[in-house]
């Protein structure tokens, strides 16, 4: 059976899913009619945001058996390369100036 791919878009620190890239994207992917999930990555508190939170919040929304593109800024590379490393159903990434040197 042919999956269709997922592709997610994570963004980067002090962001969100309204934010003018993540909008933008979304907008480009939807005039393709391709889906783009754009997750709350603050999940509305800065408290709370850390990097292995933000792991385990992507990891949560991963299909099994289905390939992903992780497309993901600074922190949000950040995140998307360590959600690659650890989930093998992560296909591409896609990073924009990843937050490497934190």
């Amino acid at each position: 059976m042919d999956q269709r791919p997922v592709y997610i878009y994570l963004h980067g620190f002090a962001s969100g899913p309204k934010s003018t890239k993540a909008v933008y994207l979304s907008d480009r992917f939807a005039n393709a009619g391709v889906p783009l999930v754009v997750p709350d990555l603050n999940q509305d508190n800065f408290y709370h945001l850390t990097l292995s939170r933000q792991i385990a919040q992507v990891e949560a929304l991963l299909p099994v058996d289905t390939p992903i593109t992780l497309i993901g800024s600074s922190f949000g590379g950040l995140t998307a390369a360590w959600v690659a490393q650890r989930c093998p159903q992560v296909a591409r990434l896609i990073l924009l100036a990843p937050a490497f040197q934190c």
